[in-house]
């Protein structure tokens, strides 16, 4: 499986790059968020998810890459794509449309109407997006507060580690919680509200 590239950016479209790794130029799918950042020209890393698909009918197959700059872009792409109804190019158009602090916040707080105004989402798939997802990313949050973390017990250690379960990088999330932190010099917020409010600071 390939999991990374590293190579030159030779050639971009819309929603597509191409990357050549030592002398073959990889075709890459990728968000227009991702692709907004990327530079003109020179050396990328792009994380990758490679797929397969296989057409019943004729039996070919079809292989593509889709790239992210940071881990956990790619992670909520995997989550996406994960529900029923959510294919590769729709979590593509969700992920271009939202930011993925956006599409996280909406899911933690049932946020339907913003995943609705992406085109291709109508009621029911946002409903099924926001209801899987969070019960998806409320478990692995729950994983890490019962455990501690490994991070103390402190509302700050349990949202850090909440967060860093969520795939965001930690010393963002350190230093954009230590922002919250001290927008709240009375005392921090409640567990929840201090992760939904870092968040919206990523």
């Amino acid at each position: 499986m390939i999991d990374c590239l590293r190579g030159e950016l030779l050639d971009q479209l819309p929603g597509q790059v191409v990357v050549d790794c030592m002398g073959v130029g990889y075709l890459v799918h990728v968000p227009l968020s991702v692709q907004n950042d990327l530079p003109s020209e020179g050396n990328v890393r792009l994380h990758v998810h490679y797929q397969v698909s296989v057409d019943v009918r004729s039996g070919q197959s079809e292989h593509r890459l889709f790239g992210f700059l940071r881990p956990d872009e790619r992670a909520l792409f995997r989550l996406l794509i994960s529900v029923q109804g959510v294919s590769a190019t729709l979590g593509l158009a969700i992920l271009s449309a939202r930011s993925t602090e956006e599409v996280r916040l909406a899911v933690l707080n049932g946020d339907e109407g913003l995943l609705k105004g992406i085109k291709g989402i109508g009621p029911k798939l946002a409903q099924r997006i926001v209801a899987e997802l969070s019960g998806k990313l409320g478990a692995a949050h729950a994983d890490v507060v019962l455990a501690g973390g490994g991070l103390g017990n402190s509302p700050k250690a349990e949202a850090l580690s909440a967060l860093i379960t969520l795939g965001l990088d930690r010393a963002k999330a350190e230093r954009a919680l230590q922002g919250i932190l001290k927008d709240h010099p009375g005392g921090a917020p409640p567990l929840e509200e201090l992760i939904k409010l870092t968040l919206k600071k990523l």
